[in-house]
């Protein structure tokens, strides 16, 4: 499933934020087609817990990162 990550800056783990809706896939024959929107996230950021080492982080919404799988 297509979804935006997150890598925690203290243990490197990557976890994710959010799914995408696979219905709003791009085709796989168009290499660049759009994907969608970024999740909206407050301009100061959003604090989250990484589930590998639990140290709480404030993440802003250039470091979300597209994942295929």
């Amino acid at each position: 499933m297509p979804r935006w990550v997150i890598g925690c800056p203290e243990c490197g783990h990557e976890f994710t934020h959010s799914e995408i809706d696979p219905e709003r896939r791009p085709p796989m024959t168009d290499l660049f087609a759009w994907i969608g929107d970024k999740p909206k996230l407050p301009e100061e950021g959003v604090s989250l817990a990484c589930p590998n080492c639990k140290k709480m982080s404030t993440y802003k919404l250039y470091q979300l990162t597209y994942r295929a799988k």
